[in-house]
């Protein structure tokens, strides 16, 4: 298992900034969230060189908003793998279509396509997130997490579990991802808490079992990427605080889990 640090979760600093924050708190490798801020060629040949000298991208997750040059979810997809492959990144997360966008293009995209794995050459996983529920739906297809599941098999997608988003389900999250988790199947596992109403909330600060549900990835014998994704506001100002605290988070997450 490899312990990743999202770049969305301090994503208003510089990005340099945040691969040495990352490294200097203990975690293992980085999620590349590509957003307007990191989506242009000299940021990929940033990444590249971060990747090499301070730690190494393990995942990239596709652009949920549409911005300039990133228009497109099909063809930013496809433009996230080719970043992935550069980057010797193994997990790609992107984010269902949302029949509330009309996102149908890419909703019949994927249906079109037989096998991911044989799109991408078996050396780039794609791996669809679970969505969180607001007001009864998430606003996605594949709105029942047992359908996307069931849809990720039949075209040799993975799937990333979001523990966040889980718990906008349900609080008992520990049987809900039992009844989702195959070891082949998820790659990824977004982390955080949640609560009382706030997602990506800073582990401790919500009502999830916490401690249990890292237990439990131990006893599983998880070898996909767990990544801590936190809202920007979890984190204090200040660079040393922003270290210390997640420092004291991975220590904690690498005790319970040795």
């Amino acid at each position: 298992m490899d312990l990743c640090l999202s770049t969305g979760s301090l994503f208003t600093l510089p990005l340099g900034e945040i691969f040495e924050i990352a490294q200097k708190a203990g975690f293992e490798g980085i999620e590349l969230l590509i957003c307007h801020r990191v989506s242009k060629p000299y940021d990929l040949e940033e990444a590249m060189e971060l990747s090499r000298r301070v730690l190494p991208v393990k995942a990239i997750h596709s652009p949920f908003f549409r911005f300039r040059n990133w228009q497109g979810r099909i063809s930013s997809l496809k433009r996230a793998i080719r970043w992935a492959r550069l980057l010797g990144a193994r997990v790609v997360t992107f984010h269902p279509p949302r029949w509330s966008s009309f996102e149908l293009l890419f909703w019949f995209w994927l249906n079109w396509i037989k096998d991911f794995d044989k799109e991408t050459a078996g050396e780039v996983h794609l791996s669809m997130e679970i969505m969180p529920l607001a007001k009864r739906t998430s606003g996605y297809f594949w709105d029942n997490p047992q359908s996307l599941v069931k849809f990720a098999k039949k075209k040799n997608l993975c799937i990333t579990l979001d523990i966040t988003h889980m718990a906008t389900r349900t609080r008992d999250i520990i049987p809900f991802f039992l009844s989702l988790y195959e070891p082949d199947l998820v790659q990824n596992i977004h982390f955080s808490d949640f609560g009382p109403t706030e997602q990506h909330r800073f582990p401790g600060r919500g009502v999830l079992p916490i401690m249990r549900f890292l237990n439990l990835l131990k006893r599983l014998n998880y070898k996909g990427l767990l990544t801590v994704e936190l809202t920007p506001g979890e984190l204090p100002n200040s660079r040393r605080e922003v270290i210390s605290q997640l420092k004291a988070l991975t220590d904690f997450m690498k005790e319970v889990m040795r």
